[in-house]
Parts: C-alpha cells; sequence; structure tokens
C-alpha cells in the first residue's frame, strides 16, 4: 500500500489544517465540524476512509508537476469538499433526522474550501467552468440515482456522485499548463471511482437492500435474474446469487475491464493505478472465498464446521 504509506506524514500535516480552518468557524459550529471531519480521518483506526479524495492530489504530483505547497492546499480543499458533500448527502438522504445546524454547517464548510481555490483561480480562469462542470454531474448523479439503471445503462454515473473529487486534477494541472492532460485523468478518476462504489456496493448490500438505496451488486443481480423494472431481488435470492450462482465472480470481471482501461496512465500516474488494483484484488479475493466456500459446502457440512472452527497451529 505504499500508494497510502508515502504519504501518511503529509496527510497528518493536511488534516491538522483542515481542523485549523474549521476551528475558525462561528462558536456554535466548531464542534460538529471537528467531530464530522474526525469521521473520515485517514490516520485513525475505526474511521471511515475516502483514500482517493485525500491522496489524488499526491498522486498527481508527478504527471502535474505540482509544487509540495500547492498539493497540500488542494488536498486540504479536497478534505473540506469531501466534508461537504457528506454533509449534503447525509441531508437528502435522511433530512428528517438531521439537526437543523447540518445545512448551514454545510454551507460554511463550501465557503471555505471554495476560498481556498480563489486563492488560485481567479473568476475568469477556466478552473471555473470546471467546478461547474463536476457539481453539475454529481447534482445529476445523485437526483437521478432512484430513477434508472446507473449501473447497467451508463456505469459513468456512478462514479460521478464522487465527481467533485476531480477538482485536484483541473486544479493541478491549470497551475502547471498542462490542461491537455485534465480529460485523461478525468477518465481515469471515474473507472476508479467506478470500481470503488462496487466494491463499497459489495460489502454493504445487505444495508442498501434494506434501505431501498441504489446499489451496484443488487443491480446486477436483478438483472442476471431478469426481474422487472423496479423489483429488487430479495435478501435469499441474493445470497443464492452470491454462492450458488457465482455472480461475485462476473461482478468482479468488469472490475478487472476497467483496470485494463487504466493501462494507458499507470506510468503517469502509478499510485493511482495501484490503488485501483487493491480495490480489484480486494473483489477477486471476495469472490474467491466464496467459491470456496461453496465448495466446502458440496463436500459436506463437517468438512464446512471445521474450516470455520479448526484451531489451526
Amino acid at each position: 500500500m505504499n500508494w497510502f504509506t508515502s504519504f501518511e506524514k503529509d496527510l497528518e500535516g493536511a488534516f491538522a489544517d483542515a481542523e485549523s480552518i474549521l476551528s475558525s468557524l462561528p462558536t456554535r459550529f466548531r464542534g460538529q465540524a471537528a467531530d464530522y471531519l474526525d469521521k473520515f480521518h485517514a490516520l485513525k483506526e475505526n474511521r471511515s476512509k475516502n483514500y482517493i479524495c485525500y491522496l489524488l492530489p499526491y498522486w498527481l504530483k508527478e504527471a502535474a508537476g505540482t509544487e509540495l505547497k500547492d498539493i497540500h492546499q488542494f488536498t486540504v480543499a479536497n478534505l473540506l469538499g469531501m466534508m461537504y458533500y457528506h454533509l449534503i448527502d447525509e441531508l437528502m438522504d435522511e433530512p428528517d433526522q438531521k439537526s437543523k445546524y447540518q445545512l448551514p454547517l454545510a454551507d460554511l464548510v463550501r465557503f471555505e474550501f471554495t476560498q481556498m481555490y480563489s486563492n488560485y483561480f481567479v473568476a475568469a480562469s477556466p478552473f471555473w467552468t470546471y467546478y461547474r462542470k463536476y457539481t453539475a454531474e454529481w447534482a445529476d448523479a445523485v437526483t437521478r440515482e432512484n430513477e434508472c439503471d446507473f449501473f447497467q445503462e451508463n456505469p459513468v454515473l456512478v462514479a460521478h456522485k464522487a465527481s467533485p473529487v476531480k477538482l485536484c486534477i483541473a486544479g493541478s494541472l491549470l497551475l502547471t499548463g498542462r490542461e491537455n492532460l485534465i480529460s485523461t485523468f478525468e477518465n481515469a478518476v471515474d473507472k476508479v471511482l467506478i470500481t470503488l462504489q462496487m466494491l463499497d456496493d459489495w460489502e454493504d448490500w445487505e444495508k442498501d437492500l434494506k434501505d431501498g438505496s441504489y446499489n451496484c451488486l443488487i443491480s446486477t443481480i436483478q438483472k442476471e435474474l431478469q426481474l422487472p423494472n423496479g423489483v429488487r431481488p430479495t435478501s435469499e435470492e441474493i445470497t443464492k446469487a452470491l454462492y450458488v450462482q457465482d455472480v461475485l465472480s462476473r461482478y468482479a470481471e468488469l472490475a478487472n475491464g476497467n483496470h485494463n482501461s487504466l493501462a494507458n496512465i499507470a506510468s503517469m500516474i502509478p499510485h493511482l493505478y495501484h490503488f485501483h488494483e487493491y480495490l480489484r484484488q480486494n473483489l477477486q479475493q471476495g469472490a474467491g472465498q466464496l467459491r470456496h466456500e461453496r465448495e466446502l459446502l458440496m463436500q459436506g457440512g463437517l468438512e464446512y464446521w471445521l474450516s470455520k472452527n479448526m484451531i489451526r497451529s
């Protein structure tokens, strides 16, 4: 995991600066803001990790030619931007369960991360065209999520739910005069974001099924079972598809396709490429584990019980 461990010290500084910015918010919002950021801290245990958000500015360093001080600022901006969009997403998903302070807090945070980019790019800069583009992609994706089958019809829409993470691509490349690379790097990050969502959806399918949330794995099983539009598979049907019909192996093959499409950036952004390999391997290993458990069950319940319960020396 060199794509992470190589930057731990840098991330420590970025989180500290983000915390410092949040400490300057109006008093009644400071504690909530600090607690919310802490939920995503890259260097603390039992936190929700959003590696690509934290690390993408560092991964782009060589290809973009960005100076370390600028990478640091874009990373802090990404942290605050991530926080803003998570706050808004939560409000959209569960509006009745959120504090009245969450929306004004989100707006305060949005001001801070936008201000950081304003320090680099004047109003006439093409950066703000990219800002508008990524915001529009995000808005379209999160409002249409339950209106169409993203993963089957247009998988890039799955990635667009996290489009604002690409702000650091536009910022880094515009800053060093390499705007011609923006499209290539956008497409690469979109592929990684699709696989990242696929992995998350495999891990969260039970919760998403219960909540009625869109889920790429559930969509895949729904298609394989040829269920009518709007009819989701039951928990039992999903379990059978995973353990008996080997659907996770076919699902993981889609991630293999994404990985192959990243070959053109492997030498330019090797850390991004290796991060995707890490995601792909997680899906492959999950599929392999399910196959192994199915084979044990076919050999008989005793052997399966022994594999789960034997203490190995």
